[in-house]
């Protein structure tokens, strides 16, 4: 992997507002490049989760996909599917980024409710706080076994 200058870290408490839109942290902003980003229908330890792509993070995807040693079926299989569970979205000038009420349903995200967003190096997650705090618990539980071998926490 290569290290990223301008990475997406740290996890940020937010609520959408009434418009399903959530302000997203001002150090993520300039990330996010032309203000273009992917919404994701995505998981994270079996948890559903809204995924939010940079088109750079988009295209790797894409890359990573088409140089497998997929067959081409399977290839065209898995492109299908990454576009069908994306959409593109816009950041906009204040920083806010829209989310269809319909994508909201699956993650289990509401207005006016408490999300998490978290920072993935080239991608952040926005889960709901009860999704959250479960995806940390096994979060830690996993990278506590992995840490033996780092020791950076």
């Amino acid at each position: 992997m290569n290290p990223q200058i301008q990475a997406l870290e740290g996890v940020y408490e937010h609520k959408m507002d009434a418009k399903c839109r959530v302000s997203v942290p001002s150090d993520w902003r300039d990330t996010a490049g032309d203000g273009y980003l992917r919404l994701l229908q995505s998981s994270s330890y079996g948890l559903k989760v809204l995924r939010v792509v940079t088109e750079t993070e988009y295209r790797n995807m894409l890359q990573q996909v088409d140089t497998s040693d997929l067959s081409v079926a399977k290839k065209k299989l898995m492109l299908g599917r990454l576009h069908s569970n994306c959409l593109k979205t816009l950041l906009n000038p204040q920083g806010k980024l829209a989310i269809p009420k319909a994508w909201c349903e699956l993650p289990g995200l509401d207005a006016n409710e408490p999300l998490m967003m978290v920072g993935r190096g080239t991608y952040l997650e926005l889960f709901n706080l009860n999704r959250y705090k479960e995806m940390l618990t096994k979060e830690e539980e996993e990278t506590a076994l992995l840490d033996t071998e780092f020791g950076f926490f």
